[in-house]
């Protein structure tokens, strides 16, 4: 098992920044609800190869446990450690308008008063593969809720947290505890698609 920085040493992110409140995780997964992805999912299955490849090669979470992971980023988090200090990449523009609702409808189950979604982006599963057992470490992650919404995914695709085995149906919204030990596999025939994001009460931060 690894840390997303693949155990190089002390962490630089553990030191927290001041007037984040941590937010409450589940022990494993936690339903939210149904979330319509249909438009989302077709818009999605439209991206070409050079864009996946492109947007790949110039992501920030470059982590040896995403050995047959492909992400396009939309948002990330500077230096990963406050998510108040995020960035957007230029594909942002293009994606934005497309994937806010989506993001607004699955987060919605919080109550938020100013919702603010520092990362966000697709992850692509090759089929056959997985994602190695880590855990996300400290950072900004004790401050977000980390939502899955799958768009492309099979029953073989699975996810593996703390001890037990889940499958992330589509069309349905998951919060997964990234605190905790976890890792994939897609068993399927075809690469798996989710959306993912992390999302915060920017109302309660100082």
């Amino acid at each position: 098992m690894s840390t997303e920085n693949g155990g190089r040493g002390p962490n630089p992110w553990l030191r927290v920044p001041a007037g984040l409140r941590r937010v409450d995780k589940p022990a494993r997964v936690r339903p939210l609800g149904a979330v319509g992805v249909e438009p989302l999912r077709r818009e999605v299955a439209q991206l070409s190869e050079r864009v996946w490849r492109q947007e790949d090669a110039a992501k920030e979470n470059a982590f040896p446990c995403f050995h047959h992971t492909r992400h396009i980023v939309f948002r990330f988090i500077a230096g990963n450690r406050d998510p108040r200090r995020f960035y957007s990449q230029p594909i942002w523009a293009v994606w934005g308008r497309r994937l806010l609702p989506v993001m607004a409808r699955a987060a919605a189950a919080y109550g938020y008063a100013e919702p603010a979604y520092p990362k966000v982006m697709l992850a692509q599963l090759a089929a056959g593969h997985g994602i190695d057992l880590h855990v996300d470490g400290a950072g900004s992650h004790p401050f977000t809720h980390k939502i899955h919404v799958p768009l492309e995914t099979n029953p073989a695709a699975v996810l593996h947290v703390d001890g037990a085995d889940f499958h992330l149906a589509a069309g349905h919204v998951w919060e997964v505890n990234n605190l905790v030990p976890h890792s994939a596999f897609n068993g399927g025939e075809a690469d798996r698609i989710h959306l993912i994001f992390e999302v915060f009460d920017d109302a309660r931060t100082t």
